[in-house]
């Protein structure tokens, strides 16, 4: 057989990189998706900075909707949600910055690809 058994055949490869939608939402470069209805965007000072989670955050900033846009600014372990306790610094729709768990965002990984961990400067 000449050429091989892929001889004729176009292979398209697709470079995938951060984590696409796989909700169907439309991909925008450096930013991730919710994926769940009811999902908090969430604040509460020097605690919740060092340790995000519920409880160390407790002011709800806003409440976050699936294909909703979220931009990182860093990450950091917290709380266990789900099975993921990575939790992550955003930019959110109406110009909001706070926390919500990466639990919630659509992305196969628990921490996120090339996103910064938190040190003390993001939050000034």
């Amino acid at each position: 057989m000449r050429g091989g058994p892929l001889a004729g055949v176009l292979v398209l490869l697709t470079l995938v990189t951060g984590c696409e939608p796989t909700d169907g939402s439309v991909y925008v470069p450096g930013s991730y998706t919710v994926r769940e209805a009811g999902v908090r965007l969430r604040d509460g000072g020097t605690d919740c900075n060092a340790n995000p989670g519920t409880g160390n955050c407790p002011n709800v900033l806003d409440g976050l909707e699936p294909g909703d846009n979220l931009y990182p600014v860093c990450q950091s372990r917290g709380q266990l949600v789900g099975q993921n306790s990575w939790w992550v610094y955003v930019d959110a729709p109406g110009g909001n910055r706070g926390w919500v768990a990466s639990w919630f965002l659509t992305c196969p990984t628990n921490r996120l690809p090339e996103v910064d961990d938190c040190t003390a400067a993001e939050f000034d």
